[in-house]
């Protein structure tokens, strides 16, 4: 199943501007870790150390 992600503003710089974000997955793990694959600079702004 195909998830649209909407990226706010202060994040675009690490996805090349964009705004919104197509990825695919079956559960919310699986669209978290398609979009980190994609994207892997975003990770660090979406968990924390631990």
């Amino acid at each position: 199943m195909a998830v649209r992600i909407k990226i706010p503003t202060p994040l675009r710089k690490l996805t090349g501007q964009e705004s919104e974000i197509e990825v695919e997955g079956e559960t919310v793990g699986e669209v978290l870790e398609h979009l980190n694959e994609k994207y892997p600079t975003l990770k660090t702004h979406l968990y924390d150390a631990e």
